[in-house]
């Protein structure tokens, strides 16, 4: 059955009577409910006007009690536009720059997740996927319109002390929106990841084959290992430490023909209240192609104002420090963040730009939360351009 039907018969399943019987328990019956209001502003090099964006994002949804094992997910989400002084994707605006949220409303998710086999969970149909850190398979969930996955998902911890997971999907619905001509996604994606803890840390490898009918330049199989640790040094301070490694491909219909990696270390110190941290992350480039994520959650990664969003052909290697505090303030805690980095070609021979960037999110209590942040992108290359990003939000989570 192919799997963007997955989603329909998830959806028409969730209103069958039999869900609620009285094999079921009502404990992790619930309605799913949260919306989020963002003010979005972009002053970008090489626009005449800036960017205002005022958009709200709402998601409604229920998930049903368990009955033999089976639990049943239904969810909608719709993005309406309050200001549109901002190039939307499926609205451009000459003169001003792009905000990659949309007026959209949409099935966001409709599965069927079945715990039916002893430590193995099974979901079947519209489904958020976040797998490992989210750079190679994630939600977007920065964007106002969520990415999700016309997908069945395994994963088991029947092979103590393996975790084993296992996707495949056939649709991807991305932030752009459905009705974007890259909205929707349409081709062959399998994952394939091992987890362990080890005496050095805990160990992450996986594969990832990608073969996209409608987005053939992104097509790729990607194999590569994760490697974490936190370990308890003084008091309630803590070290931590990752390394990552991949090696990608090109696959399918891709024309490009090309073998590239991928490198990641990162250190830090961090307590309860307190962190600090560095690091280095290399996307290798030979010229013509660059290792790209196309899947995962970029926002984050090679910093907060998305300048760099796909890996031009020379690659990129970013070297960053971040850190955060919390300020009490009440009875709450405000966190205040901040990340620089440099950003140069993947064999360091010239800049791409440097960037910083600064944040406070204050939950005003257990529902209520605000955010305002902001990115300042100092460009040193033609092809990426000065760029100063802020955002308010205030969002709310039932």
């Amino acid at each position: 059955m192919p799997m963007r039907r997955l989603a329909a018969l998830a959806l028409a399943l969730a209103a069958v009577p039999a869900a609620a019987s009285a094999q079921s328990t009502d404990a992790d019956a619930r309605i799913l409910f949260e919306t989020r209001l963002r003010s979005e502003t972009v002053d970008q090099q090489g626009f005449i006007e800036q960017a205002h964006a005022l958009t709200v994002r709402t998601r409604l949804g229920w998930r049903s009690p368990t009955a033999d094992g089976l639990q049943l997910l239904v969810e909608g989400e719709g993005v309406a536009v309050l200001d549109d002084r901002y190039s939307a994707p499926v609205d451009p605006v000459p003169g001003r720059p792009a905000v990659a949220d949309g007026e959209t409303l949409e099935l966001n998710r409709a599965q069927v997740r079945w715990t039916g086999l002893s430590d193995t969970e099974v979901t079947l149909g519209r489904q958020r996927l976040t797998v490992g850190n989210s750079r190679f398979v994630g939600n977007v969930g920065w964007r106002q319109n969520e990415q999700t996955f016309d997908a069945v998902r395994v994963a088991s911890t029947a092979l103590k002390p393996l975790t084993l997971t296992w996707v495949f999907a056939d649709r991807v619905q991305r932030p752009l929106g459905h009705e974007h001509a890259q909205g929707v996604w349409r081709g062959d994606i399998h994952l394939l990841q091992a987890e362990t803890d080890t005496p050095v840390g805990r160990l992450s490898g996986f594969g990832l084959s990608v073969d996209l009918d409608n987005a053939a330049a992104f097509s790729s199989t990607t194999v590569g290992a994760r490697l974490t640790r936190t370990r308890l040094v003084s008091g309630d301070r803590s070290l931590t430490w990752s390394a990552e490694y991949a090696v990608q491909t090109d696959a399918g219909a891709n024309p490009a023909n090309y073998s590239l990696d991928f490198q990641a270390v990162a250190v830090g110190l961090l307590s309860p209240r307190w962190s600090v941290g560095a690091g280095y992350e290399r996307f290798d480039g030979d010229g013509l192609s660059g290792f790209q994520t196309p899947l995962g959650t970029g926002h984050g990664f090679l910093g907060w104002s998305d300048v760099i969003t796909t890996t031009p052909p020379f690659g990129v290697r970013d070297l960053f420090l971040r850190g955060h505090v919390g300020v009490p303030v009440g009875s709450r805690t405000l966190r205040l963040a901040a990340e620089a980095h440099a950003f140069h070609d993947a064999d360091g021979d010239f800049a791409l730009g440097r960037e910083l960037d600064l944040s406070a999110t204050l939950p005003v209590d257990s529902h209520w939360s605000v955010e305002l942040k902001a990115a300042h992108f100092d460009g040193d290359h033609p092809a990426f351009g000065d760029a100063d990003k802020g955002w308010l939000t205030l969002e709310y989570r039932y």
